[in-house]
């Protein structure tokens, strides 16, 4: 399990995507997170359909990058295996180095525990617990933060995202637009190494759409994060590193880098939050809620 957590040194890079503009300096840098020749495919003889065919995709860290294309065109599957949640049919993933799918189901959880956020169409939030509650438990479990400092992050995190007002609400009293917050501010509070959003926008209205998006290109460009997303939405192409489309299972195009024309309104503050140190522990929603009500 130790090498699982000394993903440290980088592959030789040799099969890094070269930017047009600077291929020298684009050939040295080596990709933090690397899908190669992935295919997946889902159901049996007649009626089996490839999702995902024979694509590459180098993602590297300081860049945001969006992956396009119409609806059942394999994105939201290539982002699952690209991200260590769903096992491909064949192909590889190296995530800091190593290949990730030679790694057994428990490191590959502490990786991405460790490792990872998920932002999901679904928004995924626990039903019994509030706003505030969903991001002390990611703290408290995920780092071993202490109540007061779980407490402070994420009402510093609900804050810059609007939601001060309503930290103590639950899902089933929040809009869609809110709990797509929530989930956003959720994946943002732990400052992941990778963040992968599938839709982060789709239940925004453009306002909330755009400070989403400026912080995901913060966490990209101010924190270092290596951030995918999966998007429709054409609005978000300016604000991108790479912009990567997809049709029937393959990427068809690439462009990138771009520079992005970012904060037509001024974007929120970095928050002042410190490297966790990872140390898991165990902490049961029941104790979370007593907490909060004492």
């Amino acid at each position: 399990m130790s090498r699982l957590f000394h993903w440290l040194a980088g592959s030789s890079g040799e099969n890094a995507r070269q930017a047009p503009s600077s291929p020298s300096l684009e050939s040295q840098r080596v990709p933090a997170l690397h899908g190669k020749e992935l295919a997946k495919g889902f159901g049996q003889g007649e009626t089996r359909t490839l999702a995902v065919q024979d694509v590459s995709l180098p993602l590297h860290k300081n860049e945001l990058t969006l992956l396009m294309g119409p609806s059942g065109s394999g994105k939201s599957t290539l982002l699952a295996l690209i991200s260590g949640l769903l096992r491909p049919d064949a192909g590889q993933v190296h995530a800091l180095g190593e290949e990730m799918w030679t790694h057994s189901n428990v490191e590959l959880e502490r990786f991405r525990l460790k490792h990872c956020s998920y932002i999901f169409q679904g928004c995924n939030l626990f039903p019994a617990l509030t706003a505030r509650q969903q991001l002390e438990l990611v703290l408290r479990w995920g780092e071993g933060a202490s109540h007061s400092a779980a407490r402070e992050r994420s009402t510093a995190m609900l804050t810059q995202l609007g939601l001060a007002k309503k930290s103590h609400l639950r899902p089933a009293q929040l809009s869609g637009g809110e709990k797509q917050r929530v989930a956003i501010a959720r994946a943002l509070v732990k400052e992941p190494s990778f963040l992968f959003a599938d839709e982060p926008t789709s239940a925004l209205d453009w306002d909330n759409g755009q400070q989403v998006i400026d912080m995901l290109h913060q966490a990209a460009h101010e924190r270092g994060a290596m951030v995918l997303v999966v998007t429709h939405d054409s609005r978000l192409i300016p604000y991108a590193d790479r912009v990567h489309h997809m049709e029937d299972g393959r990427l068809v195009s690439e462009a990138g880098p771009t520079q992005p024309v970012l904060h037509q309104q001024s974007a929120p503050p970095a928050l002042p939050l410190t490297k966790p140190v990872f140390q898991p522990r165990r902490v049961s929603v029941q104790a979370l809620l007593q907490e909060a009500s004492a």
